[in-house]
């Protein structure tokens, strides 16, 4: 191997010349400046928080056409690596921008490094000592050692942290960013690029609707997404609830802020396993698949793009709130717009980023927002076409709930004792057994007759516990649809009842005032309490009962093939007169898994929206035909007779 070229001063920069100089050349420099000659590596050694070492080795680096590694202490730490090589993917800044977005306070970080910065940089770390010199030397001789045999480095895309008050060493891995200044290639947004391609997809076991059965991938998995240092998920954190193992995937989001995933499921493996998937979901709620290209008002694009107002906007009193986040659609102002795929065109279609990306802190538009917009429609797949199938079904069941709610649509109660399934009444008489609840499912259907079902707890007792829980699920399979909405219900009974012990002040507030409903779990806390749970009898006092075999269509859903099954879903839309939109959300980080990420709307349907005075209702008249198209009334709704009152959704 050529010489290497060793920058820097201190503890560190001596520990790393006396290691390497046994049999290797090795000259030293206190800046990069004054390289000379043709190393084959850099290495940057600082015994400070020497941030501003990275642009003068970058540039040699360049200059010099070869990689380099940087190695600097922060506070009671020592960072080795990554190895970075001018024109790869995987940089030194791909490292931090992981790092910085796992940060508990990524704000009050920046800013102490803002105030202290030349201090940290040239004051070396109080917890180096030769001891813990010598051991980061010998990591960073490992590591030529690799290089000069050709052999892999291990902080190639990864890093190791030493500990400088225990020693103990951890090697942190991460994935490229393609947004990354330095070093990303994000492609530009086309719609070349939108237009799907469709292949048939055998399904791995019958009734799956799943391409790939990732139950044995979860080690692998694991070790490429999650690192508590720089994953894309920085932790799994599991807890017990409704005879359930339910865990958390906390995820590192582009936009920044709280963004998570969650698993439900009868074990930990599943459990990690869904809360795992659902964090990768996650992160495609920001721009990351392509850099967004038009930006444009609706007026001059309406031929190619979608109107927001099939979407949901809000009446325009909405717009005079205090407060109110959200200005009425222009079609003059301009806005970001983003390619998807209309299947009712059959053709690329310019969709507002805004409505195909919920997380905006990084959006390109820098548009103020249109709507309310969360993960509705958004879905991880083995394959597109799975994705996109999921990613429907979540609009289906959404669209479902909320029709039945604002209409008050009556809707069959399911009887679980006739599912073929014998572990779904067995799993339903348990979870009443357990938690004291009496358990109801209600076919919610409605005219695609995709199976939807809303689950709902209703305490039997006036002892102080929450009055009613509810959850839903769909899927094209009735006895999955049901599963799916006992899955979403059991783990939130144990833990709701420890809330609204807590906050049933709160609760008694919101049935008098709909106005304080304000986040996600507002909505369930408010129907916790008796007299909002009495808004419930609707639907309670159903006398339709149902079988999970007559839901939907029987046996329209049974081809072996998955992309049968979604050109089965999107026709039953089209057939009604709705469109079906994907936009195509993968990212590099998705596909390192082997995934596609998407999010499906569904102009027309409604959109769930969290906060009472964030619902889309206005400009959506099939919300006031269904009950009407149904068969439940013989004559249209209007306005006043919608329900007014906040949804029960969790």
């Amino acid at each position: 191997m050529r010489e290497v070229a060793l920058v820097g001063r201190g503890m560190l920069h001596e520990a790393i010349a006396a290691e390497l100089s046994g049999d290797r050349i090795v000259s030293r420099y206190a800046t990069a400046e004054e390289l000379t000659g043709s190393p084959g590596l850099l290495i940057a050694a600082d015994d400070g928080w020497n941030t501003e070492r990275t642009r003068e080795m970058r540039a040699a680096a360049t200059e010099f056409g070869v990689p380099w590694l940087r190695v600097r202490t922060e506070l009671n730490r020592v960072v080795v690596g990554p190895l970075e090589t001018p024109g790869q993917a995987g940089c030194v800044s791909c490292a931090e921008r992981r790092r910085r977005r796992l940060r508990s306070d990524p704000a009050g970080h920046r800013a102490v490094l803002r105030q202290h910065r030349t201090a940290l940089r040239e004051r070396p770390s109080s917890w180096l000592t030769p001891l813990g010199a010598l051991l980061v030397a010998e990591l960073v001789a490992a590591e030529t050692a690799l290089l000069a045999v050709g052999r892999p480095l291990r902080t190639r895309e990864a890093f190791f942290l030493v500990n400088l008050e225990s020693l103990d060493v951890g090697l942190h891995t991460f994935l490229p960013d393609d947004f990354c200044p330095t070093c990303g290639d994000a492609p530009a947004d086309s719609a070349g690029r939108a237009t799907p391609t469709l292949e048939p997809r055998p399904m791995y076991r019958e009734r799956t609707f799943r391409t790939r059965d990732v139950a044995d991938e979860l080690a692998d998995l694991e070790k490429l997404y999650v690192d508590r240092e720089s994953g894309l998920v920085g932790e799994l954190t599991e807890w017990t609830a409704g005879g359930l193992v339910v865990t958390s995937a906390a995820v590192g989001a582009r936009a920044g802020g709280e963004v998570a995933g969650y698993g439900r499921a009868g074990t930990r493996a599943a459990s990690r396993l869904v809360a795992l998937l659902e964090g990768v979901e996650r992160y495609g709620g920001a721009p990351g698949a392509c850099r967004t290209e038009v930006r444009a008002p609706y007026a001059d694009i309406a031929d190619s793009a979608l109107d927001p107002r099939t979407l949901g906007l809000y009446p325009e009193e909405r717009y005079d709130l205090p407060g109110f986040p959200y200005r009425p659609f222009d079609v003059n102002e301009p806005r970001a717009w983003v390619w998807g795929y209309s299947f009712a065109r059959q053709a690329p279609i310019l969709v507002p980023e805004r409505c195909a990306y919920y997380q905006h802190a990084h959006s390109t538009g820098h548009d103020h927002g249109l709507v309310y917009e969360i993960s509705n429609g958004c879905a991880l797949g083995g394959s597109l076409e799975e994705a996109i199938l999921h990613a429907i079904m979540e609009v289906a069941e959404r669209d479902a709930f909320l029709l039945t709610w604002y209409c008050r649509l009556p809707a069959p109660r399911i009887d679980v004792s006739a599912a073929a399934d014998r572990r779904l009444p067995l799993w339903h008489a348990a979870l009443e057994a357990e938690t004291g609840y009496a358990v109801s499912l209600y076919d919610i259907s409605v005219e695609q007759r995709i199976p939807c079902v809303w689950a709902m707890a209703v305490n039997p007792r006036d002892d102080g516990r929450p009055a009613t829980i509810s959850a839903a699920g769909s899927s094209p399979d009735p006895e999955r649809a049901i599963a799916n909405a006992l899955t979403e219900l059991a783990p939130d009974i144990t833990p709701m009842a420890d809330r609204y012990a807590r906050e049933r002040d709160r609760a008694q507030a919101m049935v008098a005032d709909p106005g304080l409903v304000r986040d996600m779990d507002d909505h369930s806390l408010l129907y916790a309490h008796p007299d909002a749970a009495r808004r419930l009898d609707f639907l309670t006092r159903s006398s339709g009962v149902r079988k999970p075999a007559d839901m939907g269509i029987p046996g329209a859903f049974d081809d072996a093939d998955l992309t049968e099954v979604l050109t089965e879903t999107v026709g039953r839309y089209l057939d009604t007169g709705l469109d079906v939109i994907m936009i195509d959300q993968t990212g590099s980080e998705h596909r390192a898994g082997g995934f596609a990420c998407v999010k499906v709307l569904i102009p027309g349907t409604l959109s769930m929206t969290f906060g009472h005075d964030n619902r889309r209702m206005d400009g959506l008249p099939r919300l006031l035909t269904m009950p009407r198209l149904l068969g439940h009334r013989d004559r249209d709704l209007t306005p006043g007779d919608l329900n007014a009152d906040p949804h029960p959704f969790p």
